[in-house]
């Protein structure tokens, strides 16, 4: 909750355009949704009339291993559930890119996603995002939930789906699986099965560096080198971004 009518959640819980919120004291009102940023798996909502106090944040920079830990939630429909736990590391996850999570020594399940991680002093330090292997739980920071709050616009997107491959002498490749109707990459004639290499000249190195162009675009155009069909000519195009549309999921 960042005041009295807005909150922040993960975008994957959104299942439709119309949504209900519900505070602690009962109380529904409806929600429309502001903007997300799916990278971050983000999302703000606008709840005129909810009228609920508002949790205050704290600095995620400031956390270390070991400090204790509270998450707030509804998992497997216990409403108002409270789990405990520990930090137990900060930074990237190697297999899942270079963005930053807290990794938390906490339980977490379905029903947990999008609710608040907070230190002991009750300030919220993170967004309960997903549970990875070994049952540790992840959280998006609370400073990247400020960047994320501080962007006027949903960020640009391309509008495919990638996998990331190993391609001619090493390099690191983003194989196209799916093309979004009417994306920018659509639009400018990108095909599934197209392997990109290189955006405004930099190679990737990791499977979040096509994002990190896509952010940093000049003049919301995004200058690309690709392969296509197996073939060992290296192509270019550039490609006019386009605001990321809402999607929900199934």
């Amino acid at each position: 909750m960042l005041h009295r009518e807005q909150l922040v959640t993960n975008a994957h819980v959104l299942t439709a355009p119309d949504v209900t919120v519900e505070s602690w004291e009962g109380k529904t009102t409806s929600a429309t949704i502001v903007k997300t940023d799916r990278r971050r798996d983000l999302a703000l909502l606008a709840a005129p009339g909810l009228d609920a106090l508002p949790a205050q944040l704290g600095d995620s920079a400031q956390l270390k291993a070991g400090a204790p830990l509270i998450a707030v939630g509804n998992p497997l429909g216990f409403v108002g559930a409270v789990s405990t736990g520990v930090v137990h590391s900060i930074g990237p996850i190697e297999h899942i890119g270079n963005l930053a999570w807290i990794r938390a020594d906490i339980r977490l399940a379905p029903g947990n996603s999008g609710g608040p991680l907070a230190d002991w002093q009750g300030q919220v330090v993170g967004v309960n995002t997903m549970i990875v292997s070994g049952g540790l739980a992840l959280a998006v920071p609370s400073r990247e939930v400020q960047r994320f709050l501080q962007r006027k616009n949903s960020p640009l997107s391309l509008g495919v789906v990638i996998r990331p491959v190993a391609w001619k002498g090493g390099a690191l490749g983003m194989m196209i699986l799916e093309l979004v109707d009417g994306s920018a990459a659509e639009q400018a004639s990108l095909l599934p099965g197209d392997v990109l290499v290189a955006a405004d000249g930099r190679h990737f190195r990791s499977v979040d560096d096509l994002q990190a162009s896509i952010d940093e675009a000049p003049g919301m155009l995004l200058h690309l080198d690709f392969y296509r069909g197996g073939q060992n000519t290296l192509r270019q195009v550039t490609v006019r971004l386009l605001p990321e549309r809402v999607r929900y999921a199934a």
